[in-house]
């Protein structure tokens, strides 16, 4: 729940509410959480990259 509500300082992330998670199919719910770790991978291989580019 808390990786579905939670969104980072700056505005990355979703903007869900408590309300709308627990109204989520438990299909869409479990889609959402392996997403938000896809993305944040991408994002901190993207990161790691641009550190090294400098």
């Amino acid at each position: 729940m808390f990786q579905l509500c939670w969104h980072q300082h700056g505005g990355s992330g979703l903007a869900i509410t408590y309300a709308e998670a627990l109204e989520l199919p438990l299909q869409d719910f479990s889609w959402l959480i392996e997403r938000i770790g896809t993305q944040r991978s991408r994002e901190a291989r993207e990161l790691a990259k641009a550190g090294r580019t400098r």
